[in-house]
């Protein structure tokens, strides 16, 4: 294999270590901030899942009006300038005084972590070899998958002391900001034309059209899964199962890593239809199990399933919109899809938190399982069908 196919570069690690880091405060804080909105200001459900929302939100809303910048201020300095903010912004939750202020810090860290994240994908987009793009992206986003696990795990052994819950976050940006430093990041000379459309203000411009269709899907997917993120204390204090809980997110990592290490070679050799599909049903099953069980094997099974059906759906979907995109495109592609889906888990917490008061923890998690289904069928209609006829047509 020749050099520049080779995948595990420092470049490439190091921008992987940055995602790991950024995630890993998400998921610590993400666990344990819907708890310390209802304990410390008596929010209620609905509320605390605004909290959780807002975060992501932010994250949308940067991506939307900022991804277009990365190419011009450069990927480096635009990541850089990121995380500065994201650990800013991880010191002022020692301060907050109020539900407002909260939900306030929550949209603007939400904004600096969705500007990083957008810098960190349009880098690995670059780095990793096109012919081995699945493959890449799936190791590549091992480090959200360690975070998954290591990060609830980590708020859930630290609950109810939110101030270290919150040192997490100061810790890892102030890591991800070093890595920052240590990153040779590739940037793209723009041509006159190129730079006039990145400053214009349209639809076009803002958004990566091509990659609307897959992201909406995704978003749909992410809303039934941020249930899961955003309420599983709560359910599982409710269910009696709070020390099997504790290990739920082992279970999700272990079915992401199985699936990022043995699925990204398949979509690059036979496509996105079959291994998707699996994906899919494993998620289905997993959010049904999980819904519905008292029994702490089947629990932690439920995780497994939903981890592996998670991974694999963001992945086949992340790297179909990417190759379809233009090169010069790849910062407002991975934005635009970024944004969308990042509505679909921030809108999540806050539909489902009115859901529960009605239905409860056990049947609101139902309905996730069928959303999982919705999404399932979307795909089909919009991406997969499409996929079917082009394979039939090229033999």
């Amino acid at each position: 294999m020749g050099r520049d196919e080779s995948l595990f570069t420092k470049d490439f690690l190091l921008v992987a270590a940055i995602t790991l880091c950024s995630s890993l405060n998400y998921f610590t804080i993400l666990i344990n901030i819907t708890a310390f909105a209802i304990t410390s200001f008596g929010a209620s459900t609905a509320e605390a899942g605004a909290s959780a929302g807002l975060y992501v939100i932010g994250g949308l809303a940067s991506r939307l009006l900022l991804g277009k910048y990365v190419e011009l201020v450069g990927r480096k300095r635009m990541l850089t300038f990121a995380l500065i903010g994201a650990l800013l912004m991880s010191f002022t939750y020692f301060f907050v005084s109020s539900l407002i202020a909260l939900y306030v810090i929550r949209l603007l860290h939400g904004v600096t972590y969705g500007i990083a994240s957008t810098c960190t994908s349009d880098i690995i987009a670059r780095i990793v070899p096109p012919s081995r793009r699945g493959e890449g992206l799936g190791y590549y986003a091992l480090g959200i998958t360690f975070s998954t696990a290591i990060g609830p795990l980590l708020g859930m052994m630290l609950s109810p002391d939110y101030s270290m819950v919150f040192i997490v976050g100061v810790v890892m940006y102030s890591l991800a900001l070093i890595f920052a430093f240590l990153v040779h990041v590739p940037e793209e000379s723009l041509t006159e034309e190129q730079i006039r459309e990145a400053k214009s203000f349209s639809i076009t411009n803002m958004l990566q059209l091509s990659a609307l269709p897959l992201a909406v899907v995704t978003a749909v997917f992410f809303l039934a899964y941020s249930g899961v993120l955003s309420f599983i204390s709560a359910y599982a204090a409710e269910i009696d199962m709070v020390r099997t809980a504790s290990f739920f997110y082992i279970a999700v990592s272990l079915g992401t890593l199985l699936s990022r290490l043995t699925t990204g070679k398949v979509f690059d050799t036979r496509g996105p239809n079959g291994i998707i599909t699996l994906g899919y049903i494993m998620f289905i099953i997993g959010m049904v199990i999980f819904s519905r069980t008292t029994v702490d094997a089947l629990f932690l099974l439920s995780g497994f399933g939903l981890g592996y059906g998670m991974s694999i759906v963001f992945a086949v979907c992340q790297a179909s919109v990417i190759s379809m995109s233009p090169v010069h495109r790849y910062g407002v592609t991975t934005s635009t899809f970024s944004a969308i889906v990042d509505l679909g888990s921030g809108l999540g917490p806050m539909i489902l938190g009115i859901l529960i008061p009605m239905l409860g923890y056990r049947d609101m998690y139902f309905v996730c399982a069928i959303l999982g289904a919705v999404s399932l069928v979307m795909y089909w209609a919009i991406h997969g069908r499409k996929v079917l006829m082009v394979s039939h047509n090229s033999r």
